[in-house]
């Protein structure tokens, strides 16, 4: 059967095209797509939807700037634990065709990107003909209908502990591929705060956990650190909770976490 694809200029052109064809889907590099739909939009060729502008505290990059184009900005401009993410994903053939809307958008496994982004507080913008909004990517459950991912905005963190680890097969994302991402920064003989996040069958974070351990004094205990790895349990598990996820990657998940926190003992 023969796919009608259909293309835009501009991120104007794009959201009126989805306008008027409603329920097309929009994509990017299609790296991750089995099977192309019968009709689709294309944002390949976008300039304004791949664009990276760089800013004092944070960078705008568009969901149709790809991987390597991310990447290739350096590490002196991008947070040291997304410049690690970007840099396992997949092959450099790979990474020149993907983007990171696409990484971002992947809505049946998240992706390996998703974690870090999280863990930096990065914010999703949205347009429609009339509108745009704004969404943490902790909350991010798809593309509102009738809109366009416009926008990935990034905090430049420079935190003193930067942690990123990827599980599951190497330049390739199965059912047991996940990310994990740890940020914390000190001051003085204190935790200053912690982002801690995890995504894979499911998307983990929780700003209970984190605020618990605002101002918790360093260096941390054996006995404290175990304390809050049951903590982590705790709350790990409610989010676990009737999600598809092995037994080797809780454990994988509750080890990386342990670690995580000794490195502050």
């Amino acid at each position: 059967m023969s796919k009608t694809i259909l293309y835009a200029k501009n991120s104007y052109e794009l959201i009126k095209l989805l306008s008027n064809n409603p329920g097309t889907k929009v994509v990017g590099g299609c790296t991750r797509i089995q099977e192309l739909p019968d009709k689709f939009i294309s944002v390949f060729g976008i300039k304004d939807l791949s664009q990276i502008v760089r800013h004092e505290r944070f960078i705008d990059v568009g969901p149709g700037t790809t991987l390597s184009e991310l990447l290739n900005i350096g590490q002196t401009h991008l947070p040291q634990i997304l410049s690690e993410a970007l840099a396992c994903i997949a092959t450099p053939q790979v990474r020149n065709v993907a983007t990171i809307g696409g990484n971002i958008c992947n809505m049946d496994h998240k992706l390996t990107l998703f974690a870090p982004l999280m863990a930096l507080d990065a914010r999703l913008e949205f347009k429609n003909q009339t509108e745009t909004k704004t969404e943490n990517i902790k909350y991010f459950k798809g593309v509102p209908e009738g809109f366009i991912l416009s926008n990935i905005r990034i905090p430049i963190m420079k935190p003193e502990l930067s942690i990123f680890r990827r599980i599951g097969p190497e330049q390739e994302v199965d059912h047991q591929s996940a990310s994990y991402a740890f940020l914390a920064d000190m001051e003085k003989n204190s935790l200053l705060n912690v982002h801690l996040a995890f995504a894979g069958p499911f998307s983990f974070h929780s700003k209970d956990f984190e605020n618990s351990l605002m101002g918790k004094r360093l260096p941390l205990n054996q006995k404290e650190v175990s304390q809050i790895e049951d903590l982590i349990h705790q709350e790990f598990e409610k989010a676990a909770q009737d999600q598809m996820i092995s037994d080797v990657m809780r454990q994988q998940f509750y080890n990386i976490a342990r670690y995580s926190f000794e490195q502050l003992t």
